[in-house]
């Protein structure tokens, strides 16, 4: 097909619902003794928003980037881990991805993106001890794209983030690091302007 009028070019925005496997890393390393590690395996729904620009070519290959948060609608429970009680708890993440794809019929569009991510948390040390913070990482998506008229845009979306190992040290206790990965499957509807 020919796609002179692109029609996936354009800035658009919209929402999506999304189910997300969180896998943390967990390890609590005392002053003396042996480490303890735990990966906390949890999925829970979240919601998200996005925003972007794409242009699509007459011979249906697509470039566009984009930017998006979503949150999480339940939170993480504490696990104990070498006789302290630890948890991280995700607030929202954000990203900012680059995508590229290709046409296969005049109103569907397959396409795979890749970027940056971050994700703020607040954490649970040893002493009942919390604390905010952020970490950054990579993420990596592949997805469809199916057009419905001039204006909307449904799509369905995998994404892996992986994100930096974080550690805090509280005196007098045992050094707890995270290190925070997810993988996610969302449906979203945007409006193309």
């Amino acid at each position: 097909p020919a796609y002179a009028e692109g029609t996936f070019t354009g800035f658009y925005a919209g929402a999506e619902v999304g189910a997300a496997r969180s896998d943390t890393k967990t390890t609590v390393t005392p002053a003396t003794g042996a480490a303890a590690t735990r990966t906390s395996k949890k999925t829970q729904a979240d919601l998200g928003v996005f925003a972007g620009y794409g242009y699509q070519f007459d011979n249906g290959f697509y470039l566009g980037a984009e930017a998006s948060a979503n949150r999480p609608t339940a939170q993480n429970k504490a696990v104990t881990l070498g006789g302290v009680s630890v948890r991280e708890r995700p607030q929202y993440d954000l990203a900012f991805k680059g995508v590229a794809g290709l046409g296969i019929s005049d109103s569907t569009l397959v396409y795979a993106s890749a970027g940056v991510a971050q994700v703020k948390s607040k954490y649970l040390l040893p002493n009942n001890i919390t604390r905010n913070a952020t970490s950054s990482g990579r993420v990596l998506g592949v997805g469809v794209a199916q057009a419905f008229g001039d204006n909307l845009i449904g799509r369905v979306e995998y994404e892996n983030t992986t994100f930096d190992r974080k550690s805090y040290v509280t005196a007098g206790a045992p050094t707890v690091a995270y290190k925070p990965a997810s993988n996610r499957v969302s449906v979203g509807l945007a409006y193309k302007f």
